[in-house]
């Protein structure tokens, strides 16, 4: 997961939204905006062999296909500090997930559109709606300290054949201040999704 490049483009795109439906209020020195969206993300599990892709119940199959889609709605609260951070937190209570293997999965840093002779044939694993939770203390990476980030999610998935698995995922990760202008240090703690066949 490329975390400075997705994190300017996922705040480009609250931005522009901050005005649509949003709510804003005041206090202690702290501006807070609420507000609702489509967010779609990925993470690569390489040891446990499982990518979970979150904010749709449409296969890369379907999609790639063509078949029409949105990505899920989450809650998201925007707060701007007085030392410069902008803290975020994206909530779910329904929101889907889908999990593939690992094995094959395009490059993280390139997937795009033209992954979809790779994507499309990659098998669903397990899916089905979960609850997450997902905070960043500094998305913008502007504040004087380090942005952490990551988020937690769970839930029962279901296989295509109906199997059912209990569904649990933690990913933290980390950008300290740069050394250098320009060039912040970013370290992965930890991913680690697990699917537990249920009897």
């Amino acid at each position: 997961m490329k975390t400075l490049s997705k994190a300017r483009v996922l705040l480009s795109t609250m931005v522009v939204l901050l005005g649509l439906g949003s709510t804003v209020c005041h206090a202690a020195g702290a501006g807070v905006i609420r507000f609702t969206d489509q967010v779609a993300f990925f993470i690569v599990d390489a040891a446990g062999g499982l990518v979970s892709f979150h904010g749709t119940n449409i296969s890369f199959a379907d999609i790639c296909s063509g078949v029409p889609f949105e990505f899920d709605p989450l809650s998201i609260q925007l707060i701007d500090t007085p030392t410069g951070a902008l803290h975020v937190l994206f909530t779910g209570k329904e929101h889907n997930v889908i999990l593939y293997p690992a094995a094959n999965w395009p490059d993280p840093d390139q997937i795009g559109p033209g992954d979809c002779p790779i994507l499309a044939t990659l098998p669903v694993l397990a899916s089905g709606p979960v609850r997450l939770v997902r905070t960043d203390n500094d998305i913008a990476v502007s504040g004087r300290g380090a942005d952490a980030f990551g988020w937690t999610s769970s839930g029962v998935l279901t296989s295509p054949t109906g199997q059912r698995f209990n569904y649990s995922e933690t990913v933290r990760a980390l950008v300290e201040p740069a050394h250098q202008p320009g060039d912040p240090e970013f370290r992965m703690m930890v991913t680690d999704i697990r699917l537990v066949p249920i009897p």
